[in-house]
């Protein structure tokens, strides 16, 4: 049967953690959404839960895998838990629409460089994103902004 218990995830009971996952043993988002998917066809829901909790415990905001444990806990019977793991990935959904469509990746990039410390590395980001678009107000004013101050003072 389905356990819907809240235990720690990446520990089974009585068990030591499982190592948390690393480049040699974690292949990615959607080879474990595939996984997931193959055990539900096999009616292993308990590993189906189990691969998207190990999915979720990596990649949080993956809203394919809230929706799937969504849909596999409806089906158990647990429809509170359901309607949670839906309206996360509905929410992650919508947010990723949102940020989608106003930023262009490579900006969020160059910002995120920024932020981590990486200067030279954001604002040759920002000089590309400049050369593309010149007479963009929000990349001018990034540059400006940037010329005033250093990531370490924001």
């Amino acid at each position: 049967m389905l356990t819907a218990s809240a235990s720690t995830p990446n520990t089974e009971s009585g068990e030591s953690p499982k190592p948390a996952p690393t480049p040699d043993n974690w292949h990615g988002v959607t080879e474990g959404l595939n996984k997931a998917r193959e055990h539900v066809c096999n009616g292993l829901y308990q590993e189906a839960v189990d691969t998207l909790k190990e999915i979720l415990e990596f990649a949080p905001s993956e809203p394919r895998a809230w929706s799937m444990l969504g849909e596999i806990l409806h089906k158990h019977g647990h429809t509170e838990k359901a309607a949670a793991c839906h309206k996360k990935a509905s929410a992650l959904d919508a947010s990723s629409n949102l940020d989608n469509s106003t930023i262009p990746a490579s900006e969020r990039l160059a910002k995120l460089l920024w932020s981590q410390g990486e200067s030279d590395a954001a604002r040759a980001m920002l000089a590309l994103l400049l050369l593309r678009k010149p007479e963009d107000e929000s990349l001018i004013e990034m540059r400006k902004a940037w010329n005033r101050t250093s990531p370490e003072t924001q």
